[in-house]
């Protein structure tokens, strides 16, 4: 257990510094070679980084089966204690730095890595949990169950997070296939667009949401006819900077693209 933790802390840390690495990259701004912006890498070293947690999950779990089909195994409760009170402390006050820099930051990536970090810290709460049970088993002289609580812990652990990085790679190749944003974006865009539409005497409209990292895309194409309100470049203008306007309380990077046209082919 105390190696699965440790293994899980080391790995937890390189893919942080590799994800603070790769926030820097997407913060700098370079439009001559991006002209489309970075937004694509968040969630590309989200399914890396998940992928990477996937497999030690699930190779710790299955020789814990192995150690627990052999009869478990001893451990050293006093050093065990030793060790998982100082992990528990250690990876909870990063883990609390982590979530707070994730919202300054309004980050997919460090989002991601301050959930690791609190599972790392749960992970060393349990192991120190666990320990306490294994001497209780001792005291009580239950030796041949107290060499099973270690592998048992292990588990235990491994098949609870495996769940995680499933759920990342799942929610990272949605956005990466531009799967449409959530329903209450969604829904804040469609109304406002309903709004101008009756205001202007728009015919109709065509609007597509989609948020990748940190990034919410925005494309809406209003197909006007010679009786809408829409005259000229000004009004477009007027338009484009009211639903500007009224789509700054995403807590979203905004790339909006508004077009105008009266032939509804350009517009799907």
């Amino acid at each position: 257990m105390i190696s699965f933790d440790g293994l899980y802390s080391f790995i937890s840390l390189g893919l942080a510094i590799f994800a603070i690495i790769i926030t820097n990259f997407i913060n700098k701004k370079d439009f001559k070679n991006y002209p489309f912006g970075k937004s694509t890498l968040e969630p590309i070293l989200v399914i890396i980084k998940s992928i990477v947690l996937l497999i030690m999950c699930s190779i710790t779990m299955f020789s814990a089966i192995r150690q627990v089909m052999n009869g478990g195994n001893n451990v050293d409760e006093g050093f065990a204690l030793g060790y998982s009170i100082i992990s528990s402390i250690g990876c909870t006050l990063i883990y609390l730095y982590m979530k707070k820099s994730s919202k300054n930051l309004n980050s997919e990536i460090v989002r991601v890595e301050s959930d690791q970090w609190l599972m790392d810290a749960m992970l060393s709460v349990g192991v120190l949990v666990g320990f306490i049970i294994g001497i209780i088993f001792k005291k009580l002289e239950l030796n041949n169950l107290s060499s099973y609580v270690d592998p048992g812990m292990v588990i235990l652990t491994s098949s609870i997070f495996l769940k995680m990085p499933i759920t990342s790679i799942i929610d990272a190749f949605k956005e990466l296939i531009n799967t449409s944003a959530d329903e209450e974006i969604n829904c804040d865009i469609n109304n406002l667009v309903k709004t101008i539409q009756q205001e202007y005497n728009i015919d109709d409209s065509v609007a597509r949401v989609a948020k990748i990292g940190r990034e919410l895309r925005i494309e809406i194409d209003f197909i006007v006819s010679n009786e809408s309100k829409i005259k000229s470049v000004e009004d477009m203008d007027k338009v484009r900077e009211f639903i500007d306007n009224n789509t700054n309380h995403f807590d979203l990077k905004k790339w909006l693209n508004i077009s105008f046209t009266k032939n509804k082919k350009w517009a799907v």
